[in-house]
């Protein structure tokens, strides 16, 4: 391997990339290259990737010069096949080994987990990487997916946006290729707004200093901390700064060389709640709002300009100019809303579709009325029926607001500011909000009891209905928010709710479903369907916590199989079964387990009817005498740990009842000649699994 070390670098300049697409493309641009050089032997130090909205960079450092000489095996046909009965090579190994040009006495065996199989080495000589590069650096180009392309050339070539240069670099030499009708250079475009100038790079560690010279920091990272100090630097005259980290990331990939620019708007605007001016200045303008010396929300805001401070006051005036024509029409659309009133907007319900196939808005808050009615009752919350009715029935209202035409995402938030000005009672009021919540899998829970109450059964029952139609999700695609509301649903009831049911609460939603959905041919493996989803969220959520994949395979196994799912019980029992496998004699204990399992299951598997009680005077031998006695005495216990939550007890047990399994197991035959005495020792084993076949299934670890 030469030690002659250089960097490379890639840059796609474009037109401007949506914001929301750069992330992505910068994650899937690391991932091939990674992919690309490992499979072409390529050494490097370190790969590293940069954006702004017009270019997509790729740096990698310390790339050295030539890939590494390496062996490739292929395999050819398995051993059986290779070899006639005589030892002599069949047809298809002699066309593996011409193929591969050599002999068949020149090939290896090659022993795989299927067995044993003719194998060919191929020795691979390293070639030169800027060769390498020529096929890498478009590779990894058409590599990148985006939501929506375009074509702009005759090529047919798809992309976000037109690409309009590439850099291609090895040290100082240009990789040549072309994409659509772009070739490879060595030249780039600085700041479009300011210089459209071409700018020579000659080598690939010049790239970030030679643009930050030219007005365009490259460095996502370094881009958005000097979006920080811009707005610090204008705004500590007047006040501080309303954290939006939100909008800091958008805003990072709208400019290149972020200047903030300090903005007012009239006062008489702050008599709009807070949430609309903010929402206004950041959908309208990507603007920042400010709290004066003393935190309070003020009439000042702060822009983004893209590159340096020439032209700030036109800057200034146009920003102030947008703004100023959102809070108008905001003012007109918030002072409409109030004379309107809620309980009006309600009837209009009548006419919005939650779903062609499932009915209206307006049907769908009857549903959840029932639905948090029986939650109400079962959960024993004890909140007051007509005050929970009449949130339910106002809790979609600010859907047909004219505010919340113009700004959807202010629903809830609006429907709360309103019933607050109009009237209605404060744990209304923030039902109105909080139902929604949480918005993200990892969001506040409602503290409202009513929200509370309103936000279960909203998302049940969405759940329930999507699932009805057979509208699940399938691979990333969730059109419907259903992983969202299935997330949010678990937390809620494992977090505020733990002694619930899950699968009383999932069956009470598919009841008031209407019949022509109850009709729908996909209604009737709803339920089942909707439980498997809930279950393999539940299963992400702990492994995403750091549980082991094969203790909480057991445990929800078991839970699954129960009458009663008690999701707060889940990390309990997990932790228990982790403190009990550091024990030294568990692994044995769960062996015994298994062979328990097996023998049950085999005989189900056989349709041998099992019995349902144990026929004690069928038990001959003092061993499965004993092993009754002791499971009797064990299931009684075990049945107290778990009523007090006593988890790591249960293990204890399953400890104490081993040796009388061992001893069964040593002086009984299971499968005896009498025909009744091998059922009732199926009955007896079948006993002991149901003892902890709701608590662990030990069949499930590894």
């Amino acid at each position: 391997m030469t030690t002659n070390i250089k960097n490379a670098l890639l840059e796609i300049g474009t037109e401007e990339i949506p914001s929301s697409y750069i992330e992505p493309a910068l994650k899937q641009i690391e991932d091939a290259a990674i992919k690309a050089f490992s499979a072409a032997g390529l050494k490097y130090d370190s790969i590293k990737t940069y954006a702004t909205p017009r270019r997509l960079a790729l740096i990698i450092n310390n790339l050295a010069e030539k890939s590494e000489d390496r062996n490739e095996e292929i395999l050819g046909p398995s051993m059986k096949a290779a070899k006639d009965d005589s030892g002599n090579f069949t047809q298809a190994a002699t066309g593996f080994a011409s193929r591969n040009g050599v002999k068949p006495e020149k090939l290896i065996t090659k022993t795989t987990e299927k067995g044993e199989y003719l194998c060919f080495i191929r020795h691979i000589k390293g070639e030169k990487t800027e060769k390498l590069l020529a096929s890498i650096f478009p590779g990894i180009i058409k590599s990148i997916s985006f939501p929506k392309t375009m074509v702009w050339d005759s090529s047919g070539f798809r992309f976000a946006r037109p690409v309009r240069n590439i850099i291609a670099l090895y040290g100082k030499k240009i990789i040549k290729f072309q994409i659509a009708d772009v070739k490879s250079s060595n030249w780039t475009i600085g700041l479009h707004t300011t210089d459209k100038s071409k700018i020579k790079i000659d080598l690939p560690e010049k790239y970030l200093l030679k643009l930050k010279n030219k007005s365009v920091i490259v460095d996502q990272n370094e881009r958005k901390e000097e979006i920080r100090k811009s707005i610090d630097a204008v705004v500590k005259s007047v006040g501080s700064v309303i954290s939006d980290e939100e909008l800091i990331d958008e805003v990072n990939y709208l400019v290149e060389y972020p200047v903030a620019v300090l903005c007012t708007f009239d006062k008489k605007y702050l008599g709009l709640p807070q949430e609309v001016l903010t929402v206004c200045m950041k959908k309208s303008q990507k603007c920042f709002a400010v709290n004066d010396k003393n935190g309070t929300f003020s009439n000042y805001f702060i822009g983004i300009k893209n590159g340096v401070s020439k032209y700030q006051e036109v800057a200034r005036e146009g920003y102030e100019k947008v703004v100023v024509a959102r809070l108008a029409d905001a003012e007109f659309f918030y002072h409409n809303d109030l004379k309107k009133g809620l309980e009006a907007n309600v009837e209009k319900l009548k006419g919005v579709v939650f779903h062609k196939e499932i009915g209206t808005i307006y049907e769908k808050i009857e549903r959840i009325r029932q639905i948090a009615s029986f939650f109400n009752k079962e959960f024993a919350m004890n909140i007051d029926d007509a005050e929970l009715a009449k949130a339910v029935l106002l809790s979609k209202a600010d859907l047909v607001s004219e505010m919340v035409f113009e700004y959807p995402e202010l629903q809830g938030v609006m429907g709360k500011i309103y019933a607050q000005k109009l009237g209605e009672t404060s744990d209304v009021a923030q039902a109105m909000e909080q139902h929604y919540w949480p918005l993200s899998a990892g969001g506040r829970l409602p503290d409202n009891r009513i929200a509370f109450i309103i936000s279960l059964a909203d998302k049940i029952d969405t759940l329930a209905a999507n699932f009805s139609i057979g509208l699940e999700p399938s691979g990333s695609a969730d059109p419907y928010g259903l992983r969202r509301a299935a997330i949010g649903f678990i937390r809620m009831i494992t977090e505020k709710l733990p002694k619930q049911d899950l699968a009383k609460a999932v069956e009470k939603a598919f009841e008031y479903m209407p019949e022509h959905v109850k009709n729908n041919p996909k209604f009737k493996q709803a339920r089942e369907k909707l439980a498997s989803f809930f279950w393999q969220r539940i299963e992400s959520i702990l492994g995403s916590e750091g549980y082991a994949a094969d203790e909480v395979k057991a445990v929800i196994n078991a839970s699954k199989s129960g009458k009663t799912q008690i999701l707060g019980a889940l990390r309990p029992k997990l932790d228990a079964l982790k403190s009990a496998r550091q024990k030294s004699d568990f692994a044995a204990i769960a062996e015994a387990f298994k062979r328990i399992n097996n023998i049950v299951n085999q005989a189900k598997k056989q349709n041998i009817a099992i019995p349902e009680n144990v026929n004690e005077q069928l038990l001959s031998d003092e061993s499965e005498k004993a092993l009754y006695v002791s499971a009797k005495k064990t299931k009684a216990e075990v049945e107290g740990y778990v009523s007090k939550d006593e988890y790591g007890k249960v293990f204890d047990d399953v400890l104490e009842i081993k040796p009388a399994i061992d001893n069964f197991f040593e002086k009984v035959m299971v499968m005896a000649e009498d025909e009744n005495v091998k059922k009732n020792r199926m009955a007896l084993l079948n006993y002991i699994r149901e003892i902890f076949v709701s608590f662990v299934d030990f069949s499930a670890l590894q």
